[in-house]
């Protein structure tokens, strides 16, 4: 591929990045990390933008225009990495995405500065290579732990690993061979140059089109959820964690990880009804509800199954580890007091614990939980009381 080639693409890059920028404005959202998310794409592809001005720049200013614009280039691909992070739920202070987004360009423009074009043809190939591992393997870890894979977030993951596969390769090359190097700045093995021209041209396109499609995923899945919840906590419905908790076993190997299975009942909250009205006892079930949310992984089943009662479900790797993850819900409900109209309510919850597997029958292993909690009810509340039953439930002793 010759260099006139490699600048057509920097062009296609350019208008490409144009593109998504006007589509990204299109865009509209009432939740506050999907806005923010969006907020960084259009950043992205405003910095991606630049790669434009390669291709109209007079001739004699095409060197240090080219360095600058593959700075800023390196930015919006920082910030695209960034907008997936935020976009799935994987928060990063601004301090460190600015820092990072900051630190990267700067010191591809350092490298420009100093005259060396082998150090900068090295520094792109690295800042290229680093983003796109850290997308990676970043977002890879999130996606691939959850209970069920779109088709979009995967093709994120493909793209990241071409991205990835690519530019180490020429990390490699520019590191191992001599220039001289080429005014394009792209620095790789003749059978791999299309490629990394082609990464370029297209990845403003293929961007916004995954972003687009993992958008469009989200609110259809928000949609489907909101006919699954419970609209007082935004939690699951009974509906929904029947429904969501046999997929969940559908998907787990027939001798894989146990399911742990939670009852979390709020101690006295009659009580509190009676003393603050219903308005804070809603208050407190609302804040509980967001405890044992912060309080378990991300891929767990959290419902409210009736009154004051929640109910989890999660795979977890052991028995143990099951118990250790319902105490820790115990103590957190039990030293977070609960922020209420009223002022800040301490409550305590007892808990139930039972363990079912992917053949196990999921209204048994509520059953088991729902006896446990009674008896941690009964024996003094704020506890948890865990089942080793595979057969047989008692009958429960209701106690308030």
């Amino acid at each position: 591929m010759q260099s006139t080639d490699i600048f057509t693409c920097y062009s296609i890059s350019g208008g490409g990045s144009l593109v998504g920028l006007g589509l990204m404005s299109l865009l509209r959202t009432r939740q506050p990390r999907v806005r923010e998310a969006v907020s960084l794409y259009r950043l992205a592809f405003a910095c991606l933008s630049a790669l434009l001005l390669i291709q109209f720049c007079p001739e004699e200013w095409q060197r240090p225009i080219s360095q600058f614009a593959i700075g800023l280039a390196v930015s919006g691909v920082t910030l695209l990495a960034w907008a997936f992070r935020q976009l799935n739920g994987r928060q990063t202070t601004p301090l460190a995405g600015w820092g990072i987004t900051g630190l990267l360009t700067l010191g591809l423009w350092l490298a420009a500065w100093t005259g060396s074009d082998g150090l900068f043809t090295q520094a792109i190939a690295l800042a290229f290579a680093f983003i796109s591992l850290w997308l990676l393997f970043d977002q890879g870890w999130l996606i691939l732990r959850s209970p069920r894979v779109a088709r979009s977030e995967m093709s994120l993951l493909i793209v990241a690993a071409a991205f990835a596969a690519n530019w180490l390769i020429s990390l490699w090359y520019a590191t191992n061979r001599e220039g001289p190097y080429p005014e394009h700045w792209l620095y790789a093995p003749t059978w791999l140059l299309p490629f990394t021209g082609l990464s370029f041209a297209l990845l403003p396109l293929a961007v916004a089109a995954l972003v687009f499609a993992i958008i469009n995923e989200r609110l259809n899945q928000q949609l489907r959820a909101r006919s699954l919840s419970d609209d007082l906590t935004g939690a699951l419905s009974r509906r929904g964690l029947r429904e969501l908790g046999q997929r969940m076993l559908s998907m787990l190997p027939a001798e894989g990880n146990p399911v742990a299975v939670m009852m979390i009942d709020i101690d006295r909250f009659r009580a509190i009804n009676h003393q603050y009205g219903h308005e804070v006892g809603d208050e407190v079930l609302r804040e509980v509800t967001q405890i044992v949310r912060d309080t378990l992984r991300f891929d767990a089943l959290l419902a409210r199954y009736g009154g004051e009662e929640l109910t989890a479900m999660l795979s977890v790797k052991s028995r143990l580890e099951g118990r250790s993850l319902a105490e820790s819900v115990r103590q957190a409900i039990e030293n977070t007091p609960c922020r209420t109209a009223g002022g800040p309510i301490k409550v305590t919850a007892s808990i139930g614990l039972s363990f079912l597997r992917a053949d196990g029958s999921l209204e048994d292993a509520l059953a088991r939980a729902d006896v446990r909690m009674h008896e941690a009810k009964r024996d003094g509340r704020n506890r948890v009381g865990a089942s080793e039953l595979t057969m047989g439930v008692p009958a429960p002793t209701t106690i308030i």
